[in-house]
């Protein structure tokens, strides 16, 4: 008999099989790559401390090479000592434990070596935010080794700890990703969306009304709230960033309540907030009117998913509350706030978790919470906009709000969707590896990654609800939430084909995060301990990781690494030290001491009849009245000759001495925004009247000539 199947400890172990030893040799190698890793970091961490010395050089060179040769007999010790550790643990199947007892080593040595070098970075003012997620992805991975070893520790001292070390680690995660979402706050002024939140909030705070005195195609929500916080806090770029990452934080926080209620897991739910932390701070299109529509949205379904939990309708009737508010941002997402939550209600009543109601019974109930959810959301939509309908009139309100962004925007706003297959001549063309990469795959693996979990989402929960209706399993709660994420989800994605590029598909990346966590939660735990199983899964996942959290994250380091919160990037007093762009400063200044009486001025472009966007944010640091209604010079609307006949009138009443002409040329999309109108007279207008002063930057300064 093989001494490998006697006795031991009381124990008798059978012949290992041959894969046991392959799998052992596997994590060997595996601990030869980790150990590699933290060699290299630990020689670039002794490098970088070299920096901050004041040895001779000769003295440092010396001690380079004295360190490589320490390393290197250190890792040689770490494959001869692992691979005897491992080769004697697989008679004793333990060589997984013995594998996370090495690992966890080498993370801990990791995480001493990155911890040091964060200071050096701190110490030199240059602190990276790679360094940052290495140091966490690490910390993770020595977590993951702990909660291994634990499991073969149940006493009650070593549970407790771990659940104090859980609490800790799930606050200091939450902490953590709301702080990413701050550190942007500096990123250069987005001259037209970011613009146009800023005036339409300062054109409303000065007396102004939506639609009547200005033209606009979305809802004045935003605009409203902004104007509330200039009132209070000063009109500066600053104040309206400080609101956007509130926001975005509040939105982060409910998606996480929202993913915990449906995954049954407050430790689970950290990967989706994770992740849409980071998409959303990686976003930085500031004063976005989506981010509180889409932050009232999902906390509307976060009740309506207590609602299904406890059957109280006080929730039903807050969600209501909320989807109201909704259409106050944007009326499209108020719309698939309440079809989600429609078809959360139409569920319970199809398919009840219990069986306790008769069909009758079930009905009037569904007739009582669609009536509690939608009483107090109808009131809302009616106080306010009819309010806006006596002030600016019905058919300006139908035209901008529903029949404008249904025709003309997305004649001239439309982008082409990705094809069934990437585009593989991008490959060829220039830029690093991750830049063809991003350019190829990025926008495809965004249009077709939501789709594919959405339709994995619905066929599971069409098979759930077959099976229900067959007599088998109960359609659960968590189905019922899962059913209702996926409308939400459908429909934001919907919202981004008028326009598809990343941050008009952002709403739907986030409702697919949560639903990606799902889809994996259905696993159950008993199969992630078969390799066959948990590999493909994992293989699966890199991709969602890579384009949700990975790019992201990159991109925001290198935002924060340019304009980090702490420096203050212009001495304009509206601007709050918020970047602005090459030539804005100069054009304010000059305006200033020209014209310090402040009259109105106009924000335009070398030609008016072929227009994509202007430089509106220009109105809101200049602090100027505006000499038109058309503040934002839109394709298909002041290319016409009836409004060029309009903003004509305007300007020989109100007779702005400057112009502020933007020179950058229209980038010619794919739809009709790249056509010429042959509409001249705003441009005949200006060239008889005004000339050229001067040139900053990209802008040019018009000063109207005296008759």
């Amino acid at each position: 008999m093989s001494s490998l199947s006697r006795r031991n400890s009381g124990q008798e172990f059978a012949q290992p099989p041959v894969s046991a030893y392959i799998l052992a040799y596997g994590l060997w190698f595996f601990t030869f790559l980790v150990g590699l890793l933290v060699a290299f970091a630990v020689r670039d961490l002794y490098q970088m401390a070299m920096v901050f010395t004041t040895w001779d050089r000769y003295a440092v060179h010396l001690f380079n090479q004295f360190g490589v040769v320490a390393l290197a007999v250190a890792l040689i010790a770490l494959v001869v000592a692992s691979e005897a550790y491992y080769r004697h643990g697989v008679p004793k199947r333990n060589v997984f434990t013995r594998f996370a007892r090495v690992i966890g080593l080498l993370a801990l040595i990791l995480t001493s070596v990155q911890t040091l070098r964060l200071a050096l970075e701190v110490i030199a003012g240059a602190v990276n935010l790679i360094s940052v997620l290495i140091l966490v992805v690490v910390l993770l991975v020595y977590a993951w080794t702990r909660t291994i070893l634990h499991r073969h520790s149940s006493s009650s001292s070593n549970v407790q700890r771990q659940t104090t070390l859980t609490q800790a680690a799930r606050a200091a995660t939450l902490i953590g990703a709301a702080v990413l979402i701050v550190l942007p706050i500096k990123f250069p002024i987005n001259l037209y969306d970011e613009g146009l939140a800023l005036v339409n909030g300062m054109r409303i705070l000065n007396g102004a009304i939506p639609f009547r005195d200005y033209w606009a195609i979305y809802p004045p929500g935003q605009s409203y709230a902004l104007a509330a916080l200039f009132a209070v806090a000063g009109e500066t770029v600053l104040v309206e960033r400080i609101y956007d990452t509130l926001v975005r934080i509040a939105l982060a926080l409910v998606i996480y309540v929202l993913a915990a209620q449906l995954l049954r897991s407050w430790q689970w739910a950290l990967a989706p907030y994770v992740a849409a932390a980071v998409l959303l701070a990686a976003a930085t299109f500031y004063g976005y009117a989506v981010f509180p529509a889409l932050l009232l949205g999902f906390a509307a379904l976060a009740l309506a998913f207590r609602y299904v939990d406890d059957s109280r309708r006080r929730w039903l009737v807050g969600a209501g509350v909320l989807t109201g508010f909704t259409t106050f941002f944007r009326l499209d997402l108020g719309f698939y706030t309440a079809a989600s939550v429609g078809v959360l209600l139409i569920l319970i009543w199809l398919l009840p978790p219990d069986d306790s109601r008769r069909w009758r019974h079930r009905t009037q109930h569904l007739l009582v919470d669609v009536t509690a959810a939608a009483t107090p959301a109808l009131l809302l939509i009616v106080a306010f906009y009819g309010y806006l309908v006596s002030v600016a009139g019905f058919a300006v309100m139908v035209d901008n709000l529903l029949v404008f962004p249904a025709t003309t925007f997305r004649a001239v706003r439309w982008l082409p969707y990705p094809a069934l297959t990437p585009d593989w001549s991008i490959w060829s063309g220039p830029g690093g590896v991750d830049v063809r990469l991003e350019r190829m795959l990025g926008d495809y693996l965004r249009f077709y990654i939501p789709l594919l979990v959405y339709g994995l989402s619905t066929l599971l929960l069409v098979w759930s609800a077959v099976r229900s209706l067959r007599g088998g399993a109960r359609f659960a709660r968590t189905d019922v939430m899962a059913a209702s994420l996926v409308v939400m989800g459908v429909g934001m994605f919907v919202q981004a084909l008028s326009r598809y590029d990343e941050i008009h598909v952002l709403p739907a990346s986030l409702v697919v995060v949560i639903l990606i966590t799902w889809l994996v939660r259905q696993i159950p735990a008993r199969q992630w301990d078969r390799p066959i199983v948990a590999a493909p899964v994992v293989i699966v996942l890199l991709t969602p990781v890579l384009l949700y959290f990975v790019s992201p994250y990159l991109d925001l380091a290198e935002y924060v690494r340019r304009h980090p919160p702490t420096a203050c990037f212009s001495t304009l007093p509206r601007a709050g030290c918020v970047a602005t762009l090459p030539g804005q400063e100069e054009i304010v200044r000059l305006l200033d001491r020209q014209s310090p009486d402040r009259g109105p001025i106009f924000s335009g472009l070398l030609r008016h009849d072929n227009v994509f966007v202007n430089d509106v944010s220009i109105y809101f640091l200049a602090g100027r009245p505006i000499a038109t209604r058309y503040h934002e010079l839109h394709p298909g609307v002041t290319t016409t000759r009836p409004v060029q006949e309009e903003m004509v009138a305007e300007f020989a009443t109100h007779k702005p001495e400057w112009l502020v002409l933007l020179t950058w040329g229209n980038p010619n999309e794919p739809n009709a925004s790249r056509f010429n109108s042959g509409v001249t007279l705003l441009d005949d207008y200006i060239r008889e009247h005004y000339r050229k002063s001067l040139t900053t930057g990209a802008y040019e300064l018009w000063r109207r000539q005296s008759p």
